[in-house]
């Protein structure tokens, strides 16, 4: 199944508040994703993983 989200969010948000809004809006929906499809850079993306593991705890 896919579907997308639009959570409105403030430009310049930094990556741990975007994880932790991540968590509070789409995984306690649906779960701890296996993968992310992102139009960001790569950069961006790793550092969320890494924010996303640590908001998980």
């Amino acid at each position: 199944m896919k579907c997308a989200y639009f959570i409105a969010i403030k430009r310049g948000t930094l990556v741990p508040k975007l994880a932790k809004i991540y968590v509070e809006q789409i995984v306690k929906l649906h779960g701890i994703p296996s993968s992310i499809i992102s139009d960001r850079d790569p950069r961006f993306t790793s550092r969320f993983w890494e924010s996303l593991q640590e908001a998980l705890g």
